[in-house]
């Protein structure tokens, strides 16, 4: 039974949602096609249109899908794999975070519900093609829940609800893989291409972490949505004496180990610390350029000022 205030919260963060066919060129010519009027980019009884050649992985792959023409032409240095474009209906993969760093929220809301906001958005956005949408909630280690396939109206409760609450936890694969639960939710992404969409504030992604969303972009269409707030881009005043700013002590928490530190609020501390997250997030936006992903950066205060932000990144995407 879902608690009321987990009502209530789903409640507050339906009202702050928006909802935009998003534009999906790589799979038909119409702009805004229902799922049933998709065009099928089926090409006789020999298959489908080739999507891209991906390197071999043991235990991943089928041996059945090697492409052996492409793999001679690297000179047996690669073995490659055909991926194919099947017809049918789009299905979009809402991925979301729920570490503890998503609990934080200094202004309106917190990271966690600010997600909560744009998954809906997400959802109902794919109603207005009539798309299916799965979702996976993902921690530092583990994939938290998991909604398979299904109308947007069906995956919208639960999801909401497991990005709130929690979830069952989904173990998949060996647990000496090692794999952080980006990269667990990332490797279980169907075979056929999909729309992938990432709701996380990425402030804790390992270099395998950026590997694995590399390569998922390489044959999945995906979008990040950053959420932050704004005291982890600055920091706020010192107390002020006479006009002059003499500091004072603040108090940082680390939500994952509850560990704190307290800084003086100097303004050279300040700055640093500023500098620091703007390094941070100069960073990400040049990875996702380079790896040829949209994002867009949501800011828990924004409240509506970030609605046509997001309408915006759905409409101009490619």
């Amino acid at each position: 039974m879902v608690k009321k205030a987990t009502l209530e919260a789903i409640n507050e963060a339906l009202r702050m949602t928006v909802s935009t066919p998003i534009p999906t060129g790589w799979r038909t010519v119409q702009p805004y096609p229902g799922g049933g009027a998709r065009k099928s980019r089926a090409r006789g009884p020999s298959g489908w249109d080739l999507a891209t050649r991906l390197e071999y992985e043991p235990g991943a792959d089928n041996i059945r899908d090697i492409d052996w023409p492409a793999t001679a032409q690297t000179g047996g240095q690669q073995v490659l794999v055909s991926h194919k474009l099947e017809p049918r209906d789009l299905k979009i993969y809402i991925l979301a975070d729920v570490q503890p760093t998503m609990d934080f929220g200094t202004f309106r809301t917190t990271k966690r519900l600010l997600g909560v906001e744009l998954a809906a958005s997400v959802m109902k956005s794919a109603a207005k093609s009539e798309d299916k949408v799965a979702f996976m909630a993902f921690s530092s280690e583990r994939v938290e829940a998991l909604v398979t396939p299904r109308s947007p109206q069906k995956a919208m409760m639960p999801a909401l609800v497991s990005m709130i609450e929690g979830g069952n936890v989904t173990r998949w694969g060996s647990e000496k893989q090692q794999l952080s639960g980006l990269q667990r939710v990332l490797k279980n992404l169907p075979s056929r291409k999909a729309m992938v969409v990432i709701i996380s504030d990425f402030l804790n992604m390992t270099d395998a972490d950026r590997e694995a969303l590399k390569k998922a972009a390489l044959f999945h269409d995906v979008i990040c949505l950053c959420v932050q707030d704004r005291r982890e881009r600055e920091l706020p005043a010192g107390i002020k004496v006479l006009g002059f700013e003499i500091g004072g002590l603040y108090t940082l928490r680390d939500l994952r180990t509850g560990q704190r530190k307290s800084i003086w609020l100097s303004k050279g501390n300040r700055e640093k610390f500023a500098e620091n997250f703007r390094r941070h997030q100069e960073s990400l936006e040049t990875f996702f350029r380079k790896s040829h992903i949209d994002f867009g950066i949501f800011s828990t205060e924004e409240g509506v000022a970030g609605l046509p932000k997001l309408m915006r990144v759905f409409s101009n995407h490619r």
